[in-house]
């Protein structure tokens, strides 16, 4: 089993490198996003103090304006996410610390802000951002919709994923690599007759949700059996066996995301731990972009009085 925290670690050096969670279908930063964020930016004065809980590689400071002037913080468990944040937004403190237990003094920012981040925490984790709010200052949050875009995206990979783990499919890959080097014909026969229908299973996988582990998986895999006269037996057993890490890492990592994910119900949670931090004018709502039909985020915004 992968532990939450190993997952990320390894996602922030890896696939999230580039600092982006939520992009547009081009892989670029999405615009909705660019336009909300500069807007909370927009009337800060010089000199504001700014901390991003959960904030992996720095994707909200990746729209801040020009010779901003703030004074940065970011908080992270993953110290690997908040290297990337460093490089990208030179100058910010960072703190390597879970999002409910962050040791700062109360009232320490103007602006708290996080974006797809601070829910894995739990609930809790709010009551101790609201905390962090000075007088007179806001919480900004974006956070992850049960059943919205994102969590029916996150839903469709792990079900594919779980199916790989499930059909021992990378076994299987194995047996058929280890049957076609060995030169044993009988073997052969064996080994494809186990592959093909579990390849099938996958193959329809692919059909249902095009993106995730299990179709790097097996385009990868044919395309290594097909040329396998180029390979060393140990190159493509090699690839299958961290192949098999990735598997295990996506089914840990999206499991994570879902348990994320939070109801109506638990936005109510939300709003009392809020309002028992001492933050007035709690709003809560739906944030949706162009073309999506389902909520990509619960917008949770509140402000502490002077």
């Amino acid at each position: 089993m992968v532990r939450a925290e190993q997952g990320w670690s390894e996602y922030w050096e890896n696939e999230g490198a580039g600092g982006e969670v939520f992009v547009n279908a081009r892989g670029e930063k999405h615009p909705a996003l660019t336009e909300f964020w500069s807007g909370v930016f927009k009337s800060l004065p010089a000199g504001s103090r700014i901390i991003d809980i959960a904030s992996g590689a720095g994707s909200i400071y990746g729209h801040l304006p020009t010779n901003h002037g703030f004074a940065l913080s970011a908080a992270d468990i993953s110290a690997e996410a908040l290297v990337t944040l460093e490089s990208r937004i030179p100058g910010t403190t960072t703190i390597v610390c879970p999002a409910d237990r962050i040791p700062v003094d109360d009232a320490s920012f103007d602006l708290v802000v996080s974006q797809f981040g601070i829910e894995y925490a739990g609930r809790d984790a709010f009551a101790e951002a609201g905390r962090l709010v000075a007088p007179g200052g806001r919480l900004v949050v974006l956070a992850h919709v049960r059943g919205g875009y994102i969590d029916s995206r996150n839903k469709a990979q792990l079900e594919e994923a779980q199916l790989v783990a499930d059909l021992r499919f990378i076994d299987h890959c194995l047996e058929l690599i280890n049957a076609a080097y060995s030169g044993d014909a009988t073997g052969m026969q064996e080994a494809e007759a186990a592959f093909v229908p579990v390849a099938s299973e996958i193959d329809a996988g692919i059909g249902r949700c095009r993106q995730g582990v299990h179709t790097h998986l097996l385009v990868g895999f044919r395309q290594l059996f097909e040329r396998r006269n180029r390979y060393e037996k140990a190159d493509i057993t090699g690839w299958l066996e961290g192949m098999r890490g990735e598997v295990n890492r996506a089914v840990a990592r999206l499991s994570h995301m879902r348990t994320a994910a939070m109801s109506a119900e638990d936005i109510g949670v939300i709003r009392d731990h809020l309002e028992k931090a001492g933050l007035d004018e709690v709003a809560i709502d739906q944030f949706r972009t162009p073309g999506n039909a389902q909520a990509v985020a619960w917008r949770i915004m509140a402000s502490r009085p002077l």
